[in-house]
């Protein structure tokens, strides 16, 4: 069955000893035939966006099965427009916001966040992981804001919050790397629907295989599997 990888990574993880190489991304998705992970660039999270970005753009460009995701933090405005114009006229269609690395709610109360993301209207895809924060903020007011699927990552405990968000408004999707707990994925799916729960592993800073797996062996159909794995990031994309 065909998978596309929503959530990976290049470059450098603080404190995690792990190959986040091109070579390690291509050499896991080859084992597991994976066609094509959407990726960023760990620089343009811990230290310059514009710069991180450039780096995925050129080796995307090199490597025909990788997807770039462009990083903005909206904290650094209006800098951030200006590179999200940027990447959108280069033709880069995804993009990645990191409110707990970055440090803000993932909320319509941030001013610089809501101009920001009026500019990535035309976006095909916006991924957001929202784990580990005390109190991920996945308001209805959200949906006002969002106009194109937006993929959230979140873990058993923020699943409710984000389902309940989701059924409230059309473009709230879930991404299903931390959906480890038992359960967890089949109820997103009975919740909001196969149509809007995404694939991503967050490899290689997690295990491609394990994340795999858990979609694999989960009670679904086949239609809905396959639309987790490949076909609603396909239709996103276009």
């Amino acid at each position: 069955m065909p998978i596309i990888d929503c959530y990976t990574m290049l470059g450098a993880w603080p404190q995690a000893e792990v190959d986040l190489s091109v070579e390690a991304l291509a050499a896991g998705m080859q084992a597991r035939a994976v066609s094509r992970s959407l990726v960023s660039h760990t620089s343009a999270i811990f230290y310059d966006m514009t710069l991180g970005n450039r780096q995925v753009q050129h080796l995307c460009s090199q490597h025909a099965p990788l997807v770039p995701v462009a990083v903005v933090n909206p904290l650094h405005y209006p800098l951030c427009l200006d590179e999200a114009a940027r990447c959108l006229a280069e033709g880069v269609k995804v993009f990645r916001l990191c409110p707990r690395e970055h440090g803000y709610p993932f909320s319509g109360s941030v001013g610089p966040l809501k101009e920001l993301l009026q500019k990535l209207e035309p976006a095909a895809l916006l991924l957001v992981d929202v784990v580990g924060m005390a109190a991920p903020v996945l308001g209805a007011e959200m949906d006002d804001l969002l106009k194109c699927p937006t993929a959230v990552t979140v873990d058993g405990q923020g699943l409710g919050t984000a389902l309940q968000a989701a059924r409230a408004g059309s473009h709230l999707w879930i991404e299903t790397s931390r959906l480890d707990s038992g359960g967890s994925l089949e109820m997103a799916v009975k919740t909001i629907g196969a149509d809007r729960v995404v694939f991503g592993s967050g490899a290689p800073l997690r295990s491609l295989g394990s994340a795999i797996m858990s979609v694999q062996y989960a009670e679904l159909t086949e239609t809905d599997r396959a639309a987790v794995f490949e076909g609603n990031v396909q239709r996103a994309l276009g």
